[in-house]
């Protein structure tokens, strides 16, 4: 099966990764604590989309999804847009009624 050239991914996990999975361990002690009933969803949601977004490293892609390698790695590039969107969303609803 020939492999798909589209996007190089990483075959492990890389830094980002780590730094990633830290910042959502993080955020769910720092929601135990401080945090109310929407920004503990959005951690939720964030957590949710950050497992796929690290997981699916090439080599998994290659493993599992080798007839769909194309379809996973959109799936797998949506899912760090979602992150990246929920911890956005994280940022401001927890920040923004300590300004005002």
């Amino acid at each position: 099966m020939e492999k798909s050239t589209q996007w190089n991914q990483e075959t492990s996990i890389g830094p980002i990764s780590w730094v990633a999975m830290l910042l959502c361990i993080a955020l769910f002690i720092y929601e135990h604590f401080w945090g109310n009933g929407f920004t503990t969803m959005v951690v939720m949601l964030y957590s949710s989309f950050l497992l796929p977004s690290v997981l699916l490293t090439r080599r998994v892609q290659e493993k599992y999804f080798i007839y769909t390698l194309e379809y996973i790695s959109a799936f797998r590039k949506f899912t760090i847009v979602m992150t990246v969107i929920f911890l956005c969303v994280w940022l401001v609803a927890t920040y923004t009624p300590l300004i005002h």
